[in-house]
This record gives structure tokens, sequence and C-alpha cells, in this order.
């Protein structure tokens, strides 16, 4: 849709996403899909409200339009927009916004407008070729009236065909995607060097338009220092999730389907990680709900090390505390208790979901982690 409608418009910037005023890593829009495809159905809800819209393109490009279809096709892309925002980017964009110029483009009046602008053109055509000749313009021409309805013939169609691809646009993006994360393991290495060569083969050379502009956008919130990102108006869904996935794929973000829940998760590292971080698992464990990471623990299914975040960020502050041991800038004792402490988080994190998502990795950080076990050891 182009930039005056505004419903998909994105800036990227360093493996982030800005859109409707929040950030993301790239990628998320196209784990998003994968997540909510089958939800509600919400393809299939969508997909149903076109055969009025399918009328209207059919008539505008014959070169006339019945009034009760263009109307109503009116009705039914609003009645795609009380479902539209169950799906991200579109539940944090203005939708109250693009309903009301939904609302005032199928308007009554519009139809007629177009109607006579459609009887006008084909009398124009109709001159006779003396006439052209000589550049003599028929009465029924009407500069501004032609440009008026030519304009508004081309947000009409454009509209039109925006919602008409949604359904489309979205089992063709979740078809793809979820293709590419069966085959992830043929990937030697899950980084861009290692996973393009398979998207390109998955996606293919994808055509679309797409409208690009460069702007100054503050490097952090609040901050006067400024720093040049593309801003991206996307005339289709497809193009927008298409464009998400591929950014996050330069960054090395890519979709994973964890091993438990069977949700899918963005991955922003090269390991080969088979649990989420946030799911839970679908049956409560002793009464309890608990995360997929505490239950492939309990069930002996642990990744190794390095494919484990936690277990990653524990061995490299253990390697550190080693490696300052031997250089002598802290004892035999106190690197001890440093490792037994780091151990004690590492297990707390394991049995408590809340705890790794908010301070495990902070109080890993070297200062934190020495300042508690002069602390203790006193």
């Amino acid at each position: 849709m182009n930039d005056g409608m505004g419903l998909l418009t994105a800036v990227y910037r360093d493996g982030r996403v800005h859109i409707g005023g929040k950030s993301y890593g790239a990628g998320t829009f196209a784990v998003h899909l994968l997540n909510l495809y089958y939800k509600n159905d919400t393809a299939a809800r969508i997909a149903v409200f076109r055969q009025h819209n399918w009328n209207v393109q059919e008539q505008l490009a014959a070169g006339y339009l019945n009034e009760t279809d263009f109307l109503k096709a009116g009705e039914e892309i609003l009645t795609i927009l009380k479902t539209l925002p169950k799906l991200k980017p579109f539940s944090s964009l203005d939708i109250a916004a693009e309903k009301q110029r939904v609302s005032e483009l199928f308007i009554q009046e519009n139809a007629p407008a177009i109607q006579e602008y459609f009887r006008r053109r084909a009398a124009a055509a109709q001159q006779d070729q003396g006439a052209i000749s000589l550049g003599i313009l028929p009465p029924e021409y009407d500069k501004p009236l032609f440009r008026k309805g030519e304009t508004l013939c081309a947000t009409v169609l454009q509209t039109l065909c925006f919602y008409d691809a949604i359904p489309e646009d979205m089992h063709r993006a979740f078809t793809q995607l979820r293709q590419f994360v069966s085959r992830l393991d043929e990937a030697e290495r899950f980084d861009e060097q290692h996973l393009l060569p398979l998207a390109a083969e998955i996606f293919g050379k994808a055509i679309f338009p797409l409208n690009t502009e460069y702007i100054a956008l503050p490097k952090r919130r609040n901050s006067r220092i400024l720093v040049t990102a593309r801003r991206m108006t996307f005339e289709s869904y497809y193009s927008f999730v298409l464009t998400d996935f591929f950014e996050g794929l330069h960054y090395g973000h890519y979709p994973r389907k964890c091993e438990v829940c069977g949700q899918y998760f963005l991955m922003q590292s090269a390991r080969r990680q088979k649990y989420c971080s946030y799911g839970t698992v679908p049956e409560r464990y002793h009464g309890e709900k608990i995360s997929c990471r505490r239950y492939a623990v309990i069930q002996g299914k642990a990744e190794r090390a390095k494919d484990n975040p936690l277990k990653a960020t524990y061995e490299k502050r253990r390697a550190a505390i080693r490696s300052e041991k031997s250089r002598g800038t802290i004892t035999a004792e106190f690197a001890a208790a440093a490792q037994a402490m780091a151990k004690r988080r590492l297990e707390q994190a394991e049995e408590d979901d809340a705890y790794a998502k908010t301070n495990y990795y902070a109080d890993l950080e070297r200062a934190k982690l020495y300042a508690d076990t002069g602390k203790r050891m006193k």
C-alpha cells in the first residue's frame, strides 16, 4: 500500500524493525505468522470476504462499475479489518485510521463519480481520427475530472488488490517459512553464510514493488544522536513478511521450532537450540505450569552447553574465572567461591524461568558476580 495509506511502512536499522511506534528484532513477524496462521482460523476468516472485491476489480479493468458491488467491497474490507489486528504487525498499527480511510473511499458518492469518468473516457476514445490529428478535444473531456477519476480508480484498485492478496500472501509465506524451519538442520551452521543458500532455494526470486527512502533515526530512544535508517513501504503483506525474514537472516536471526511446545521462536545466535525460553509445556507438571527448558532438564533432554544459552553464559563465565585465577588476579579461594555461586545461579535459572528471563544474565556479569562473592566470603 502506498505511503498515504500508511498501513505497512517499517523502518529497518541494525537488525531491528521499527513499526507502529515499537521496535522488534528483525524476523519477529515471520515467526508470528508461523504461530498464528492456524490459530482461531485467522487466515480462513480473512479469505471468505472477497467476492465483491473480485467483482469490482474485474469491472474496473473492463471500464465500468456496479454501485452495489462497489459499496459491498468496502464492507468486505471493513470486515477483514476486524480480524486483521489479530496478526502482527497490524495489531500495533492505527487500524481505526485505516477503517476511516476505507469508509471514506467506498462511499455512495464515489461510485457515480467513477461511472461518469468511465462514460466520458469511453466517449473521448470514440473521437474522430481527423479531430484527433488536429488536437481537437471532445466535449466530454474535462481535465480536472479525468485526473480525479484516474486517481480515484487507482486508489480503489490498489486498496482492493492489497486486501484481496492477504490470504494468499499468508499461505505462501507460511508454507515457505515452515519448509525453511523443517530443513534447518541441513545447514552446517546457523549463520547467514550457511542459511542463505537454503533460503534462496526455498523462496526463489521474489519480485515485488518496494519503495525505500533513507531517513534520520535516533540511535536510541530519547537520544539526540541520529543515524541513517531505511524506511520501506510495502504494497503487499507477502513483501513485508519476506523482507522481515531476510533482514533478520542477514543479522543471524531465524525461526526455530520448540521440540516441547511446538511453537516457533526467533533465534538470534548460531546455536542449535531445541527449546524456547518463553513457552510453557502443554500439560502441567505436578499441577504446575513449567517452561519448556525446565521440562527438558527434568526429562534429561537438556541441550549441550554450547546450544543452551543459559549454560553457554555459565561456561563463558567459568572460563573467565579460570583465566583470572591462572593470571593471579584473583585467589584460588575466591575463584572457587565465584565458581560455586555461578553454578548455583545456573541451577536457579534452569528451575525458575522468571529468574532466567530477568536477572540471570546480569547476575553472571563479572562485576555483579565478584561483588556478591566478596560479600559472601566476608
